[in-house]
Protein backbone atom coordinates (compact mmCIF):
# COMPACT_ATOMS: atom_id res chain seq x y z
CA UNK A 1 0.00 0.00 0.00
CA UNK A 2 1.37 3.33 -1.39
CA UNK A 3 1.75 6.61 0.65
CA UNK A 4 -1.47 7.87 -1.34
CA UNK A 5 -3.49 4.88 -0.88
CA UNK A 6 -5.90 6.08 1.85
CA UNK A 7 -6.51 9.54 0.65
CA UNK A 8 -7.26 7.82 -2.78
CA UNK A 9 -9.59 5.22 -1.80
CA UNK A 10 -11.30 7.69 0.30
CA UNK A 11 -11.82 10.33 -2.90
CA UNK A 12 -13.04 6.85 -4.65
CA UNK A 13 -15.55 6.03 -1.86
CA UNK A 14 -16.66 9.66 -1.67
CA UNK A 15 -17.44 9.40 -5.64
CA UNK A 16 -19.52 6.27 -4.61
CA UNK A 17 -21.57 7.95 -2.04
CA UNK A 18 -22.22 10.58 -3.96
CA UNK A 19 -24.00 8.14 -6.78
CA UNK A 20 -26.24 6.16 -3.80
CA UNK A 21 -26.60 9.50 -1.83
CA UNK A 22 -30.43 9.03 -1.83
CA UNK A 23 -30.05 5.83 -0.44
CA UNK A 24 -29.47 6.93 3.30
CA UNK A 25 -28.44 3.85 5.53
CA UNK A 26 -26.70 1.52 2.40
CA UNK A 27 -24.41 5.27 1.83
CA UNK A 28 -23.90 5.84 5.66
CA UNK A 29 -22.89 2.19 5.89
CA UNK A 30 -20.47 2.74 2.71
CA UNK A 31 -18.88 5.85 4.21
CA UNK A 32 -18.41 4.29 7.59
CA UNK A 33 -16.22 1.16 6.09
CA UNK A 34 -14.65 3.41 3.99
CA UNK A 35 -13.59 5.11 7.29
CA UNK A 36 -12.25 2.59 9.02
CA UNK A 37 -10.11 1.17 6.24
CA UNK A 38 -8.66 4.22 5.57
CA UNK A 39 -8.19 4.61 9.33
CA UNK A 40 -6.07 1.27 9.43
CA UNK A 41 -4.70 2.09 6.07
CA UNK A 42 -3.03 5.18 7.72
CA UNK A 43 -1.97 3.45 11.17
CA UNK A 44 0.27 0.66 9.60
CA UNK A 45 1.95 2.64 7.18
CA UNK A 46 5.13 3.65 8.45
CA UNK A 47 6.44 7.00 9.93
CA UNK A 48 8.41 8.34 7.04
CA UNK A 49 7.49 5.98 3.95
CA UNK A 50 7.86 8.21 0.80
CA UNK A 51 6.69 7.96 -2.43
CA UNK A 52 6.29 9.85 -5.91
CA UNK A 53 2.62 10.37 -7.54
CA UNK A 54 2.49 12.68 -10.42
CA UNK A 55 5.64 14.63 -9.66
CA UNK A 56 4.89 15.07 -6.70
CA UNK A 57 6.99 14.01 -3.41
CA UNK A 58 4.38 12.32 -0.33
CA UNK A 59 5.83 11.61 2.98
CA UNK A 60 4.55 10.22 6.06
CA UNK A 61 5.21 12.27 8.48
CA UNK A 62 4.76 11.11 12.29
CA UNK A 63 2.79 14.58 12.41
CA UNK A 64 0.81 13.88 9.40
CA UNK A 65 -0.01 10.10 11.05
CA UNK A 66 -1.19 11.81 14.27
CA UNK A 67 -2.95 14.31 12.59
CA UNK A 68 -4.69 11.87 10.03
CA UNK A 69 -5.35 9.64 12.62
CA UNK A 70 -7.36 12.45 14.86
CA UNK A 71 -9.20 13.05 11.58
CA UNK A 72 -10.56 9.72 10.46
CA UNK A 73 -12.16 9.49 14.21
CA UNK A 74 -13.69 12.60 13.95
CA UNK A 75 -15.15 12.02 10.33
CA UNK A 76 -16.07 8.66 11.79
CA UNK A 77 -18.12 10.07 14.53
CA UNK A 78 -19.78 12.82 12.12
CA UNK A 79 -21.21 10.18 10.08
CA UNK A 80 -22.53 8.03 12.74
CA UNK A 81 -24.39 11.40 14.11
CA UNK A 82 -26.10 12.30 10.91
CA UNK A 83 -27.13 8.63 10.80
CA UNK A 84 -28.25 8.48 14.00
CA UNK A 85 -29.69 11.60 14.81
CA UNK A 86 -29.65 14.04 12.09
CA UNK A 87 -30.09 12.05 8.53
CA UNK A 88 -28.56 14.40 5.21
CA UNK A 89 -28.10 12.21 2.04
CA UNK A 90 -25.46 14.86 0.65
CA UNK A 91 -23.27 15.01 3.98
CA UNK A 92 -22.03 11.61 3.30
CA UNK A 93 -19.47 12.34 0.25
CA UNK A 94 -18.77 15.15 1.89
CA UNK A 95 -17.41 13.96 4.32
CA UNK A 96 -15.64 11.37 2.70
CA UNK A 97 -14.17 14.02 0.16
CA UNK A 98 -12.71 16.29 3.41
CA UNK A 99 -11.45 13.37 4.48
CA UNK A 100 -9.59 12.08 1.31
CA UNK A 101 -8.01 16.13 1.02
CA UNK A 102 -7.22 16.03 4.55
CA UNK A 103 -4.86 13.08 3.98
CA UNK A 104 -3.12 13.80 1.17
CA UNK A 105 -3.15 17.54 2.61
CA UNK A 106 -0.55 16.07 5.26
CA UNK A 107 1.55 13.94 3.20
CA UNK A 108 2.21 16.00 0.22
CA UNK A 109 5.68 17.75 0.20
CA UNK A 110 5.13 20.85 -2.34
CA UNK A 111 3.79 24.11 -0.76
CA UNK A 112 1.45 24.85 -4.20
CA UNK A 113 0.05 21.73 -4.11
CA UNK A 114 -0.84 21.71 -0.47
CA UNK A 115 -2.05 25.04 -0.80
CA UNK A 116 -4.63 24.15 -3.89
CA UNK A 117 -5.91 20.44 -2.09
CA UNK A 118 -6.70 23.04 1.05
CA UNK A 119 -8.72 25.62 -1.22
CA UNK A 120 -10.85 22.29 -2.95
CA UNK A 121 -11.24 21.03 0.78
CA UNK A 122 -12.44 24.08 1.71
CA UNK A 123 -14.49 24.31 -0.78
CA UNK A 124 -16.13 20.99 -0.54
CA UNK A 125 -18.49 21.54 2.58
CA UNK A 126 -20.31 24.41 0.40
CA UNK A 127 -22.34 21.32 -1.08
CA UNK A 128 -23.56 20.78 2.54
CA UNK A 129 -24.44 23.76 2.97
CA UNK A 130 -26.44 24.59 0.65
CA UNK A 131 -28.00 21.17 -1.19
CA UNK A 132 -30.62 20.79 1.75
CA UNK A 133 -31.97 24.36 1.35
CA UNK A 134 -34.56 23.97 3.98
CA UNK A 135 -32.26 22.99 6.70
CA UNK A 136 -31.12 26.69 6.13
CA UNK A 137 -32.15 30.28 6.72
CA UNK A 138 -30.91 31.35 3.34
CA UNK A 139 -27.46 30.25 1.16
CA UNK A 140 -26.24 33.27 1.70
CA UNK A 141 -23.55 31.64 4.44
CA UNK A 142 -22.94 29.60 1.57
CA UNK A 143 -22.05 32.08 -0.98
CA UNK A 144 -20.26 34.10 1.43
CA UNK A 145 -17.92 31.14 2.33
CA UNK A 146 -17.16 30.36 -0.95
CA UNK A 147 -16.27 33.81 -1.89
CA UNK A 148 -13.41 34.40 1.10
CA UNK A 149 -12.02 30.53 0.42
CA UNK A 150 -11.70 31.91 -3.40
CA UNK A 151 -10.15 35.22 -2.51
CA UNK A 152 -7.78 33.64 0.10
CA UNK A 153 -7.28 30.25 -2.17
CA UNK A 154 -5.94 32.81 -5.15
CA UNK A 155 -3.80 35.01 -3.18
CA UNK A 156 -1.90 32.35 -1.32
CA UNK A 157 -1.90 30.31 -4.59
CA UNK A 158 -0.60 33.87 -6.18
CA UNK A 159 2.33 34.24 -3.51
CA UNK A 160 3.49 30.90 -3.24
CA UNK A 161 3.75 30.84 -7.35
CA UNK A 162 5.61 34.10 -7.22
CA UNK A 163 8.02 33.22 -4.36
CA UNK A 164 9.10 29.40 -6.00
CA UNK A 165 9.95 31.69 -9.28
CA UNK A 166 12.13 34.12 -8.10
CA UNK A 167 15.66 33.87 -7.59
CA UNK A 168 16.87 33.53 -4.01
CA UNK A 169 18.26 37.03 -3.46
CA UNK A 170 15.33 39.54 -3.24
CA UNK A 171 15.25 42.94 -1.82
CA UNK A 172 13.45 42.35 1.79
CA UNK A 173 10.41 44.61 0.30
CA UNK A 174 9.77 41.80 -1.88
CA UNK A 175 10.09 39.19 0.37
CA UNK A 176 7.57 40.94 3.22
CA UNK A 177 5.12 41.64 0.43
CA UNK A 178 5.13 37.69 -0.44
CA UNK A 179 4.71 36.63 3.30
CA UNK A 180 1.97 39.34 4.11
CA UNK A 181 0.14 38.02 1.19
CA UNK A 182 0.23 34.43 2.22
CA UNK A 183 -0.80 35.41 5.78
CA UNK A 184 -3.59 37.28 4.41
CA UNK A 185 -4.69 34.35 2.66
CA UNK A 186 -4.10 31.90 5.70
CA UNK A 187 -6.22 34.38 7.53
CA UNK A 188 -9.07 34.59 5.21
CA UNK A 189 -9.67 30.60 5.34
CA UNK A 190 -9.34 30.35 9.35
CA UNK A 191 -11.78 32.56 9.62
CA UNK A 192 -9.17 35.15 11.87
CA UNK A 193 -10.21 38.29 12.77
CA UNK A 194 -11.16 40.90 11.17
CA UNK A 195 -11.38 38.43 8.27
CA UNK A 196 -14.37 36.19 10.64
CA UNK A 197 -17.61 37.57 8.91
CA UNK A 198 -18.17 34.51 7.33
CA UNK A 199 -17.78 32.26 9.70
CA UNK A 200 -19.73 34.24 11.86
CA UNK A 201 -22.72 33.33 9.75
CA UNK A 202 -21.96 29.97 8.64
CA UNK A 203 -22.13 29.12 12.70
CA UNK A 204 -26.11 30.54 12.43
CA UNK A 205 -27.04 29.03 8.64
CA UNK A 206 -25.59 25.51 8.68
CA UNK A 207 -26.91 22.43 9.70
CA UNK A 208 -24.65 21.81 12.87
CA UNK A 209 -23.10 18.81 11.45
CA UNK A 210 -21.34 21.01 8.58
CA UNK A 211 -20.68 23.13 10.76
CA UNK A 212 -18.42 20.74 12.93
CA UNK A 213 -17.21 18.94 9.66
CA UNK A 214 -15.78 22.47 8.80
CA UNK A 215 -14.17 23.51 12.04
CA UNK A 216 -13.63 20.07 14.10
CA UNK A 217 -11.48 18.96 11.02
CA UNK A 218 -10.97 21.36 8.29
CA UNK A 219 -9.67 24.40 10.59
CA UNK A 220 -6.95 21.90 11.86
CA UNK A 221 -5.94 20.45 9.12
CA UNK A 222 -5.73 24.10 7.39
CA UNK A 223 -3.80 24.80 10.74
CA UNK A 224 -1.53 22.03 9.83
CA UNK A 225 -0.85 23.26 6.33
CA UNK A 226 -0.09 26.59 7.71
CA UNK A 227 3.18 25.56 9.28
CA UNK A 228 3.72 22.78 6.69
CA UNK A 229 3.71 25.34 3.97
CA UNK A 230 6.24 27.79 5.87
CA UNK A 231 8.63 25.24 6.44
CA UNK A 232 8.34 24.10 2.65
CA UNK A 233 8.28 26.98 1.07
CA UNK A 234 11.89 28.41 1.81
CA UNK A 235 10.17 32.02 3.55
CA UNK A 236 11.40 31.03 6.81
CA UNK A 237 14.90 32.25 7.09
CA UNK A 238 14.10 36.07 5.22
CA UNK A 239 10.83 36.45 7.96
CA UNK A 240 13.10 36.41 10.65
CA UNK A 241 15.53 39.21 8.76
CA UNK A 242 12.07 40.88 8.59
CA UNK A 243 11.15 41.88 12.60
CA UNK A 244 7.89 43.83 10.73
CA UNK A 245 6.58 40.22 8.83
CA UNK A 246 6.66 38.28 12.44
CA UNK A 247 5.11 40.77 14.02
CA UNK A 248 1.81 41.12 12.06
CA UNK A 249 1.30 37.20 12.06
CA UNK A 250 1.84 38.19 16.41
CA UNK A 251 -0.94 40.84 15.99
CA UNK A 252 -3.28 38.71 13.59
CA UNK A 253 -2.84 35.69 16.47
CA UNK A 254 -3.24 37.93 19.09
CA UNK A 255 -6.32 40.04 17.57
CA UNK A 256 -7.74 36.92 17.09
CA UNK A 257 -7.54 35.32 20.25
CA UNK A 258 -8.78 38.18 22.27
CA UNK A 259 -11.47 39.07 19.94
CA UNK A 260 -12.74 35.43 19.06
CA UNK A 261 -12.95 35.26 23.22
CA UNK A 262 -14.78 38.53 23.53
CA UNK A 263 -17.49 38.11 21.32
CA UNK A 264 -17.78 34.50 22.60
CA UNK A 265 -18.47 36.09 25.92
CA UNK A 266 -21.48 37.55 24.07
CA UNK A 267 -22.33 35.24 21.65
CA UNK A 268 -26.10 34.83 21.36
CA UNK A 269 -26.61 31.16 21.00
CA UNK A 270 -24.17 27.83 21.83
CA UNK A 271 -22.96 27.31 18.27
CA UNK A 272 -22.32 30.89 17.95
CA UNK A 273 -19.84 30.76 21.34
CA UNK A 274 -18.16 27.21 19.53
CA UNK A 275 -16.90 28.80 16.70
CA UNK A 276 -15.86 32.44 18.27
CA UNK A 277 -14.18 29.73 20.75
CA UNK A 278 -12.41 27.94 17.74
CA UNK A 279 -11.64 31.73 15.98
CA UNK A 280 -10.10 32.85 19.48
CA UNK A 281 -7.98 29.41 20.03
CA UNK A 282 -6.88 29.19 16.21
CA UNK A 283 -5.81 33.08 17.21
CA UNK A 284 -3.37 31.51 20.19
CA UNK A 285 -1.92 29.14 18.51
CA UNK A 286 -1.22 31.45 15.62
CA UNK A 287 0.66 33.58 18.51
CA UNK A 288 2.66 30.12 18.76
CA UNK A 289 3.69 30.17 15.55
CA UNK A 290 4.60 33.51 15.45
CA UNK A 291 6.79 33.21 18.20
CA UNK A 292 9.52 30.67 15.68
CA UNK A 293 10.28 28.97 18.96
CA UNK A 294 10.26 24.84 19.61
CA UNK A 295 7.65 25.07 22.40
CA UNK A 296 5.28 28.29 20.63
CA UNK A 297 5.18 25.79 17.40
CA UNK A 298 4.35 22.51 19.73
CA UNK A 299 1.56 24.63 21.59
CA UNK A 300 0.16 26.21 18.41
CA UNK A 301 -0.39 22.69 17.16
CA UNK A 302 -1.84 20.87 19.68
CA UNK A 303 -4.03 23.53 20.30
CA UNK A 304 -4.89 23.64 16.86
CA UNK A 305 -5.58 19.18 17.34
CA UNK A 306 -7.54 19.13 20.35
CA UNK A 307 -9.86 21.98 19.25
CA UNK A 308 -10.99 20.47 16.36
CA UNK A 309 -12.03 17.58 18.74
CA UNK A 310 -13.37 20.13 21.25
CA UNK A 311 -15.51 21.86 18.74
CA UNK A 312 -16.75 18.68 17.43
CA UNK A 313 -17.95 17.66 20.82
CA UNK A 314 -19.42 20.97 21.35
CA UNK A 315 -21.31 21.59 18.18
CA UNK A 316 -23.08 18.07 17.86
CA UNK A 317 -24.30 18.69 21.38
CA UNK A 318 -26.02 22.02 20.59
CA UNK A 319 -27.51 20.62 17.26
CA UNK A 320 -29.01 18.01 19.29
CA UNK A 321 -30.18 20.83 21.82
CA UNK A 322 -31.42 22.97 19.33
CA UNK A 323 -33.42 20.21 17.69
CA UNK A 324 -34.94 18.91 21.04
CA UNK A 325 -35.47 22.39 21.89
CA UNK A 326 -38.21 23.09 18.88
CA UNK A 327 -37.62 26.36 18.70
CA UNK A 328 -37.53 27.11 22.67
CA UNK A 329 -34.17 28.32 24.08
CA UNK A 330 -31.97 24.98 24.80
CA UNK A 331 -31.61 23.58 28.55
CA UNK A 332 -30.72 20.80 30.12
CA UNK A 333 -34.58 19.52 30.30
CA UNK A 334 -34.33 19.18 26.22
CA UNK A 335 -31.38 16.93 26.15
CA UNK A 336 -29.07 16.34 29.32
CA UNK A 337 -26.38 14.56 27.96
CA UNK A 338 -26.14 16.34 25.04
CA UNK A 339 -26.38 19.58 27.46
CA UNK A 340 -23.43 17.50 29.74
CA UNK A 341 -21.06 17.09 27.10
CA UNK A 342 -21.36 20.74 26.48
CA UNK A 343 -20.31 21.80 29.54
CA UNK A 344 -17.63 19.12 29.34
CA UNK A 345 -16.45 20.14 25.47
CA UNK A 346 -16.23 23.55 27.27
CA UNK A 347 -13.99 23.15 29.65
CA UNK A 348 -11.46 21.01 26.98
CA UNK A 349 -11.81 24.28 25.09
CA UNK A 350 -10.14 26.49 27.50
CA UNK A 351 -7.30 24.42 27.99
CA UNK A 352 -8.16 22.68 31.63
CA UNK A 353 -5.82 19.98 32.97
CA UNK A 354 -5.45 17.09 33.12
CA UNK A 355 -6.86 16.87 29.44
CA UNK A 356 -5.07 16.67 26.60
CA UNK A 357 -5.96 20.27 25.83
CA UNK A 358 -3.97 21.82 28.57
CA UNK A 359 -0.16 21.16 27.22
CA UNK A 360 -0.72 23.15 24.05
CA UNK A 361 -2.23 26.09 25.71
CA UNK A 362 0.21 26.21 28.64
CA UNK A 363 3.21 26.34 26.01
CA UNK A 364 1.94 29.35 24.29
CA UNK A 365 0.70 30.90 27.34
CA UNK A 366 4.42 30.96 28.38
CA UNK A 367 6.84 31.43 25.50
CA UNK A 368 3.42 34.60 24.67
CA UNK A 369 5.07 35.89 27.74
CA UNK A 370 8.45 35.09 27.60
CA UNK A 371 8.05 37.16 24.27
CA UNK A 372 5.91 40.02 25.28
CA UNK A 373 3.96 40.82 28.77
CA UNK A 374 1.24 42.08 26.41
CA UNK A 375 1.84 39.05 24.64
CA UNK A 376 1.01 36.98 27.47
CA UNK A 377 -1.58 38.83 29.47
CA UNK A 378 -3.88 39.08 26.18
CA UNK A 379 -3.54 35.49 26.02
CA UNK A 380 -4.65 35.06 29.70
CA UNK A 381 -7.37 37.71 29.43
CA UNK A 382 -8.73 35.67 26.45
CA UNK A 383 -8.84 32.57 28.21
CA UNK A 384 -10.54 33.96 31.30
CA UNK A 385 -13.30 35.39 28.69
CA UNK A 386 -13.57 32.14 27.23
CA UNK A 387 -14.30 30.68 30.59
CA UNK A 388 -16.67 33.28 31.13
CA UNK A 389 -18.52 32.66 27.99
CA UNK A 390 -18.81 28.94 29.15
CA UNK A 391 -19.72 29.05 32.12
CA UNK A 392 -22.58 31.59 30.93
CA UNK A 393 -23.78 28.81 28.18
CA UNK A 394 -23.73 26.21 31.21
CA UNK A 395 -26.01 28.33 33.69
CA UNK A 396 -27.87 29.33 31.03
CA UNK A 397 -28.16 25.09 30.38
CA UNK A 398 -28.73 23.83 33.46
CA UNK A 399 -31.61 26.54 34.12
CA UNK A 400 -34.46 23.88 34.45
CA UNK A 401 -35.12 22.49 37.10
CA UNK A 402 -33.77 18.76 37.77
CA UNK A 403 -37.27 17.11 37.92
CA UNK A 404 -37.72 18.18 34.77
CA UNK A 405 -34.86 16.31 33.15
CA UNK A 406 -35.45 13.30 30.50
CA UNK A 407 -32.70 11.68 28.84
CA UNK A 408 -33.22 12.33 25.03
CA UNK A 409 -34.07 8.90 23.25
CA UNK A 410 -31.58 9.06 21.23
CA UNK A 411 -28.16 10.23 23.00
CA UNK A 412 -25.99 10.06 20.49
CA UNK A 413 -24.23 13.59 20.84
CA UNK A 414 -24.22 12.62 24.38
CA UNK A 415 -22.29 9.56 23.85
CA UNK A 416 -20.41 10.20 20.81
CA UNK A 417 -19.30 13.56 23.15
CA UNK A 418 -18.52 11.35 25.98
CA UNK A 419 -15.96 9.16 23.78
CA UNK A 420 -14.39 12.81 22.65
CA UNK A 421 -14.02 13.63 26.37
CA UNK A 422 -12.62 10.41 27.14
CA UNK A 423 -10.13 10.31 24.67
CA UNK A 424 -9.20 14.29 25.57
CA UNK A 425 -8.76 12.58 29.45
CA UNK A 426 -6.78 9.86 27.86
CA UNK A 427 -4.28 11.90 26.07
CA UNK A 428 -3.77 13.91 29.29
CA UNK A 429 -2.70 11.09 31.29
CA UNK A 430 0.18 9.98 28.75
CA UNK A 431 0.70 13.29 26.79
CA UNK A 432 3.97 12.33 25.20
CA UNK A 433 1.72 10.23 22.71
CA UNK A 434 0.08 13.28 21.43
CA UNK A 435 3.11 15.19 21.65
CA UNK A 436 5.99 13.55 20.48
CA UNK A 437 4.81 13.89 16.56
CA UNK A 438 4.16 17.81 17.11
CA UNK A 439 7.58 17.66 18.91
CA UNK A 440 9.24 15.79 15.44
CA UNK A 441 7.86 18.45 12.89
CA UNK A 442 9.01 21.46 15.35
CA UNK A 443 12.69 19.97 14.97
CA UNK A 444 12.03 20.48 11.33
CA UNK A 445 10.47 23.60 11.17
CA UNK A 446 13.08 24.79 13.01
CA UNK A 447 15.76 23.53 10.91
CA UNK A 448 14.16 24.69 7.70
CA UNK A 449 13.87 28.43 9.70
CA UNK A 450 18.05 28.85 10.90
CA UNK A 451 19.46 25.94 7.07
CA UNK A 452 23.18 24.86 8.13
Amino acid sequence: MTVASPAIFLALAACAAFALRKRVNAVAWLSLSAIVIAFTAVSVTPVDTVARLLDVDLRVSALGRLAGLIILATVAMLIVDVLLDEPAYNFFPTALMVGAVALAVLVVGSPIVIFALLVVGLLVPVGTFTFQVHRNRSVEAAVRHFSFVVLGGSLGLGALAVAASLPKDQPATTVVLLVVLLFVSFALMLAAIPFHTHAALLAGEAPASALALYFGVLVPVTFIAFAEILAGSGLLPAIVQVSKVQDLLLAIGLTSAFGGALLAAGANDLRRLVVYAVISNLGSALVGIATLSGPGIIGGIATALVTGACATQQLLAAGTLERRAAGDRPNVTHAPLAAGVFIAGGIAMIGAPPLVTFPGHFFVDLIAYAVSGVAGSALVASAFLLLIAQLRAGVQLFAGSPEGWRIEPRPVAGILGAVIFLALLAGGITPDVFLRPIAEFADEFLKALRPL
